[in-house]
């Protein structure tokens, strides 16, 4: 396989840098390759990464993280334009530090806290994605990166909505969700987290306890689209009376961005 033709799109300091392209629908049609690309902060990039962006034809950056985030890992200079105030927040996954300083946590409450958060901001999430769903189409003649931090929650989120409206298999939108468990240094991540717990005078922890914060499980973005199956009937329904979006949306999607 052509390099240009990978998941994992080659960067010095990408970070869950993946392409959602190649995928087959449930009626045979493939995803376009280099239209749509999922990854977390984009803080760490090289001049060989920047162009390499470039070449691929980004035009479009989504950041869906908060300012205190942003302002902790500010985004390279992509040649390419920026939509950065969506200022997504996952429901209880924020509320983690809570729970652990308020001795709350364990591995099972932990993970419970995770996918109940995950299941549970179906309505939140409406406006920041109502409008990055449009950007989406209104971008369909080149390509765009959407982000988080860790490329994982809010991102796997969007990725599924996106790739839902492609009529993609459930179970490949959750294997794509999965592979951030390949992708993804998790155990970096919980190590800073450990730093943090240390600087803030936490005398005991478990690290079990950091895992569903940390890395992802399938039971989370299950949780997402079952709520969303139960509250709208299926995720179409979700995108064209939540978000927004109408069937010549819809149908424009299919049209270029599948094969």
């Amino acid at each position: 396989m052509k390099n240009s033709m990978t998941r994992v799109v080659a960067l010095d300091g990408g970070i869950n840098f993946r392409d959602i392209g190649g995928y087959i629908n449930k009626d045979g049609r493939t995803v376009k390759w280099r239209k749509i690309m999922r990854c977390g902060h984009l803080a760490a990039l090289s001049d060989n990464d920047l162009n390499t962006l470039e070449q691929i034809g980004i035009s479009r950056v989504h950041d869906f993280r908060r300012s205190d985030e942003q302002a902790q890992s500010p985004s390279c200079a992509i040649r390419a334009d920026f939509v950065d105030d969506y200022q997504i927040s996952i429901g209880d996954i924020s509320r983690f530090w809570e729970f652990l300083f308020e001795g709350e946590l364990t591995a099972e409450s932990s993970h419970q806290l995770v996918v109940n958060s995950y299941s549970s901001c179906i309505e939140v999430v409406i406006p920041a994605f109502s409008r990055f769903m449009r950007h989406i189409i209104d971008n369909a003649d080149n390509a765009s990166v959407f982000h988080c931090s860790a490329g994982k929650d809010r991102t796997g989120m969007a990725a599924a909505l996106i790739l839902s409206a492609l009529d993609v298999p459930r179970e490949t939108i959750i294997q794509d969700y999965m592979l951030t468990l390949e992708h993804y240094d998790s155990d970096k991540l919980i190590a800073i987290v450990e730093d943090h717990l240390r600087d803030a005078k936490v005398e005991q922890w478990d690290r079990d306890w950091l895992i569903p914060y940390c890395s992802v499980h399938q039971d989370n973005i299950i949780a997402f689209l079952d709520a969303i199956d139960t509250n709208y009937g299926d995720v179409k329904n979700y995108l064209i009376s939540a978000l927004g979006l109408t069937q010549a949306d819809l149908d424009k999607m299919h049209h270029c961005y599948l094969e």
